[in-house]
């Protein structure tokens, strides 16, 4: 986990936005390979296993939609994804969620200076020096309004990840699902294109 995002991070539980607190065990340069995340308003503790923040466990773990059974065929292009957004520059992170993990080293090349946070990627996905990674139950555990932008896998276009998606999105960012046909709370829809659906925060 890259150490900067700690001060973004929520406890997923009902209360108040709060920093986490981070007591770092391991660290390789500024990422923290293992240590814990503590809530300082409900006093949860979450493990930092692998440089993975361990929010809750993935819920699509061993069914039939698990993001490792979307193939790399289905992940969308990355290029696609980032005239979508309409990034090219600036500090900040861009949220992505489940298959679509697996665009961030690609898109890392089209968006200089950007952090990814992915938020329970399949099993061949890697934390890299652009990748933080997190896994969660039911939410997405930033504060609200930081990303610059949000990115959601086929298999995680629903409820409850598109309302935290536009929970977390800046106002007048842009947030890409790969499912042509949802509708999201807050995000008015722009355009669906190559399969893809592109909203902008209100």
């Amino acid at each position: 986990m890259f150490i900067e995002l700690a001060e973004l991070l929520r406890c997923p539980a009902e209360h108040e936005d709060m920093y986490c607190v981070l007591s770092s065990d391991k660290t390789e340069g500024r990422r923290v390979t293992s240590g814990v995340l503590a809530c300082p308003v409900c006093r949860a503790e979450y493990p930092i296993e692998h440089g993975v923040v361990q929010f809750g466990p993935d819920p699509l773990l061993g069914g039939n939609s698990r993001s490792d059974d979307i193939t790399v065929q289905k992940t969308p292009d990355p290029e696609v994804v980032q005239a979508l957004l309409s990034l090219e520059i600036g500090d900040g992170y861009v949220v992505l969620v489940g298959s679509v993990t697996r665009l961030s080293d690609p898109l890392a090349k089209l968006i200089s200076e950007i952090q990814f946070v992915g938020v329970n990627p399949p099993p061949d996905v890697r934390e890299s020096p652009g990748l933080s990674l997190l896994r969660s139950s039911s939410t997405i555990p930033l504060r609200s309004g930081t990303a610059r932008g949000a990115v959601i896998g086929q298999e995680y276009a629903g409820e409850p990840w598109l309302a935290e998606a536009g929970r977390v999105l800046m106002s007048g960012q842009r947030m890409v699902v790969a499912d042509a046909a949802v509708t999201v709370d807050g995000v008015s829809h722009l355009v669906a294109d190559h399969g893809l659906w592109v909203g902008i925060k209100e």
